[in-house]
């Protein structure tokens, strides 16, 4: 039985007038543009320093998913120490290589990055505005600029908040530093770190244009050239993501503020794949959320949207095991819509017989 998908406007039509959320993931930047697609940052960190050993194991698998690489690595190491062909407390070439890949896929992200904000169209910021304006609370699982830059771009009707201010013992500082909690005000999250944030000191800092009067992808490019590396969290399986998130109280703040958002939650381009299943988890246990609200790219019975589905279905089978269990009352409603119905970057165009075209 193939699935019929809502249309975004009918996804907003039941959201009306009540507190919405977004959870966006690379399908929004892919959206905006190509080079933020997995294969385009492979080629470049192929190029510029990716182990041959750890390209082989791409080339192998026929994949370009960095995360899935290094979960298979993660895994080999385990297997060999397991049977006892490494030493246990041994460091292994499989764990090298992982490292090396992390590094190579931030370094490719950043240096392949667009270099301003003017790089995107204005018209394309303005229609991602209207897009994003009917949410209350925007998470990101993107490492990349393009939601910071169009959130900057419509601060006076976005006004989303994300914690970060002055730092308190060095007021004229370069930087900000998160610092306060966003409390019931519209925010902005970004659940994975993102390039323009860095931990220094113990702080999460974020750099700032306004406060240096540089670009930001300078000052990261800068940063990353004294070793420097920005928060990301890239590891290859969602167990190991959640611990690295619960290892920094900013990322922790930003997937707990995604289990007590209520009402309703939309994604878009995120695939609730084994790499994110620690975001399902939150989803699921949240006692608050009554609607999620899934974008599948392309025909519903896709090999990809067919996984994701699936997914999906084990996030709604938690949800009853937890209802069964008297730890929550209600259920969680999960319905799909497509997302190439949905005017994220550039208006849909009506065709000559006034249907839209997409």
């Amino acid at each position: 039985m193939i699935l019929k998908l809502l249309t975004y406007d009918e996804v907003q039509s039941e959201l009306g007038t009540g507190r919405s959320h977004l959870l966006i993931g690379n399908g929004f930047s892919i959206a905006c543009d190509s080079r933020f697609a997995y294969d385009s940052l492979f080629d470049f960190a192929k190029q510029h320093g990716l182990p041959e050993t750890a390209a082989g194991v791409f080339e192998r698998l026929g994949t370009n998913n960095f995360e899935g690489v290094m979960r298979l690595l993660e895994d080999s190491d385990w297997v060999a120490k397991h049977y006892g062909l490494l030493p246990r407390d041994s460091d292994s070439k499989f764990i090298d290589d992982l490292e090396k890949i992390k590094q190579s896929l931030i370094d490719a992200i950043a240096q392949t990055h667009p270099e301003h904000t003017h790089d995107v169209d204005a018209s394309k910021k303005d229609t991602c505005v209207k897009f994003l304006e009917p949410f209350h609370n925007i998470f990101c699982t993107n490492y990349d600029l393009l939601l910071y830059w169009v959130e900057m771009h419509g601060q006076k009707i976005l006004k989303g908040r994300d914690g970060f201010d002055y730092d308190i013992n060095d007021p004229e500082a370069p930087y900000v530093v998160f610092s306060e909690h966003v409390g019931g005000h519209k925010g902005v999250y970004f659940i994975h770190g993102a390039l323009h944030l860095y931990v220094e000191h113990g702080d999460v800092r974020k750099h700032s244009w306004t406060r240096t009067g540089k670009h930001l992808i300078d000052a990261i490019r800068e940063s990353l050239s004294i070793g420097q590396y920005p928060l990301f969290v890239a590891e290859g399986n969602a167990e190991k993501k959640l611990t690295q998130i619960q290892n920094s109280g900013y990322l922790s703040y930003c997937l707990g503020k995604l289990e007590r958002i209520n009402n309703a939650l939309v994604t878009y381009g995120l695939s609730f794949g084994e790499n994110d299943q620690h975001i399902a988890n939150v989803i699921a246990h949240n006692r608050n959320l009554k609607t999620l609200y899934v974008g599948l790219y392309g025909k519903p019975d896709s090999a990809d949207n067919l996984e994701t589905r699936k997914h999906l279905a084990l996030l709604h089978k938690k949800r009853i095991d937890l209802i069964d269990a008297g730890r929550i009352s209600n259920s969680l409603d999960i319905k799909f819509f497509n997302s190439a119905d949905v005017p994220v970057w550039s208006p849909l165009e009506p065709d000559r017989n006034g249907e839209i075209v997409f």
